[in-house]
């Protein structure tokens, strides 16, 4: 299935493309072999990754990514598969360091710009980080996104054993992380493969991510298609202006692409295009379900990176 390898400066694959003809054609003949497939693909690289942070002896891991990369799943996994070595580890989300949202940044259109750097309060992360690696605690604020402010700060600890994983948007930023740069491991998360039909390009990565955010924001955060979409240029804009440009400091990419995956979206996200506006991206999704075949939830397992989007009721 894999058309095309690309490595990263430590031999990792970080770019693949899946024929989705040869997905199709799987799905029907054995669909068990190719949901452990993809699982098996994903987990070797937690295991690979693992064993460089222990070999390295690595204090802080960074871990980084666009939307609907999978950052999330994969930290807890990461700190699953440390604790298997019996090496503890305390997850930080960099979401908590937002400033109130009356000193967030805006957007043209009056929205919050929660994308920008700046929106988060990084004398505050650094004062944090310094302090429960150098002193093994400190205090960290508790961000409620509902009512937008932090409400209460909450004591961490961290012994000279356990390794900090900092998670986040822009967990990477040397703005929040130079200061320890000597102890960490950096890992950038993202959904990299395309999936081609002969010469066509039918899923590119970055619509996968989106197709991803839609079915979560829908099902988890009550958002429509539309409002999604109506704030993906900006979204991508913001990538690539404060979150790619450090890719090429990561230690580890990451690739969260699940060959199967796009089937499954038929079943979550093509019920809800009914109601969508006709633009470039449900055109885009429109085609990719003309051209894959389909998937129960049923077959996703439990431990799956995927339930980060989608749901189990």
């Amino acid at each position: 299935m894999n058309i095309k390898d690309i490595n990263d400066k430590h031999g990792n694959v970080i770019r693949v493309c899946y024929d989705l003809q040869v997905v199709n054609y799987e799905a029907k003949k054995n669909i068990k072999n190719l949901v452990l497939t993809a699982e098996k693909s994903y987990h070797d690289q937690i295991k690979n990754l693992v064993e460089q942070v222990v070999k390295g002896k690595y204090k802080v891991i960074f871990i980084t990514g666009p939307s609907s990369a999978g950052k999330t799943t994969s930290s807890k996994l990461i700190s699953e598969y440390l604790k298997a070595k019996e090496i503890q580890s305390i997850i930080i989300s960099t979401d908590d360091f937002f400033y109130d949202r009356e000193d967030t940044p805006k957007l043209p259109d009056g929205s919050y710009d929660f994308d920008n750097v700046t929106a988060v309060d990084a004398k505050c992360f650094k004062n944090f980080l310094n302090q429960l690696v150098n002193d093994g605690e400190s205090k960290m604020p508790i961000f409620d996104f509902y009512h937008g402010k932090r409400m209460r700060y909450v004591d961490i600890k961290s012994n000279r054993e356990e390794v900090i994983i900092i998670e986040g948007t822009h967990a990477m930023n040397p703005i929040l992380t130079n200061e320890v740069n000597d102890i960490a491991f950096k890992v950038y998360v993202n959904a990299t493969n395309d999936f081609i039909l002969g010469r066509e390009v039918v899923i590119t990565s970055k619509i996968l991510r989106l197709m991803r955010r839609c079915i979560r924001d829908h099902y988890k955060r009550g958002n429509t298609i539309d409002e999604t979409i109506k704030i993906w240029k900006h979204v991508c804009k913001s990538e690539q202006e404060f979150i790619t440009p450090f890719r090429r400091d990561a230690d580890f990419i990451l690739d969260t692409t699940h060959m199967y995956e796009p089937l499954l979206y038929d079943f979550y996200l093509k019920p809800l295009l009914i109601k969508a506006k006709n633009n470039v991206y449900t055109r885009d999704f429109k085609n990719v379900f003309s051209k894959t075949g389909s998937l129960n939830k049923n077959v996703v397992p439990d431990d799956s990176l995927l339930w980060e989007f989608l749901i189990k009721d």
